[in-house]
């Protein structure tokens, strides 16, 4: 029993700080990783298709199940979040509901079995219950704010493109169809995004305006709202979209380039716990190494002959 307890508190600690540094390690894997192989192409559409597997069709069915009990588990905050990282379809809800009720029931599960016998273990299992429900939002967290960073990586040459196209004489609609079929390779996420716009204007018949502002709501980036407001005031004053362009480019460029100051002055910061954990007993126990034992043996007899 004292082995199970240990085995599962090794576990549930590993799932944390894995929880916690997940978005470090993904962001360093991303920036610096080296591709032994070509990757899958993998076409990034405006609401990725759900992957047909038994887990996640049990987990779909845990969710509808639940929703159709309690349809507000399906807040503002969750739908927001799922819709930012383009899980746009009511499967995904489901699914993504019965994914923490299924974390739910196991972290319980296990609660309950390394307490067995103990009253207090049903006082236990709320708090464990409670954190079961909200670790899925982490993982959902780092999928927006991963997606929301290749939006950012990919704004600026988009906005230049659109600006040359604008320039050519081209129409707002115009310039958006050509630029996503552009970009289809270098810019996945955008060139769906535009397309979704354009699919919006002429199949569903929505006004350019409106379909820029969902554009932005769905991708959730500052920059790209701002980008879309300037293109509706551009297209309701009928002047050249060229001149709105080119001023969030500038913009944009200017605060990229101080995030990435930011980002460079807080590396020294960051190393300072790294340096004090694997760098300095490094560099401490070579030089110190030999004194502390000749002071052991200059001192071993005074303590050995006072006993």
């Amino acid at each position: 029993m004292t082995v199970l307890v240990g085995v599962l508190t090794f576990v549930v600690v590993a799932g944390l700080l894995l929880v916690v540094f997940q978005p470090v390690f993904t962001q360093y894997v991303d920036s610096y990783a080296v591709r032994v192989r070509a990757r899958k192409g993998r076409s990034e559409t405006a609401a990725e298709v759900p992957k047909e597997s038994v887990l996640l069709t049990t987990c779909k069915t845990v969710g509808q199940s639940l929703l159709g009990v309690l349809p507000m588990l399906a807040d503002k905050r969750t739908s927001t979040l799922l819709l930012q990282a383009n899980y746009r379809t009511p499967d995904h809800l489901a699914i993504f509901i019965g994914i923490k009720a299924v974390v739910v029931f196991t972290c319980v599960f296990f609660a309950l079995l390394m307490t067995a016998g103990n009253p207090a273990s049903v006082l236990l299992a709320v708090p464990i219950a409670v954190c079961g429900w909200l670790i899925p939002n982490f993982f959902l967290a780092g999928r927006v704010k991963a997606r929301q960073a290749q939006v950012l990586k990919e704004l600026p040459t988009i906005i230049d493109l659109l600006i040359v196209c604008a320039q050519a004489g081209l129409g707002l609609l115009m310039c958006v169809d050509k630029v996503s079929k552009e970009v289809a390779e270098t810019c996945p996420v955008l060139s769906s995004e535009l397309k979704q716009l354009i699919n919006d204007v002429k199949i569903f018949a929505k006004s350019v305006p409106h379909a820029l502002a969902e554009m932005g709501e769905r991708c959730g980036v500052e920059e790209l709202i701002n980008m879309a407001s300037a293109l509706i005031a551009a297209e309701t004053k009928g002047s050249d979209i060229s001149y709105p362009l080119r001023q969030q480019s500038e913009a944009l460029r200017d605060r990229l380039k101080r995030r990435k100051e930011e980002q460079a002055a807080k590396v020294p910061v960051k190393m300072v716990p790294v340096i004090m954990l694997f760098i300095m007993p490094l560099i401490m126990c070579p030089m110190l190494g030999p004194a502390v034992i000749t002071i052991m043996q200059a001192l071993g007899p005074v303590f050995g002959g006072s006993k």
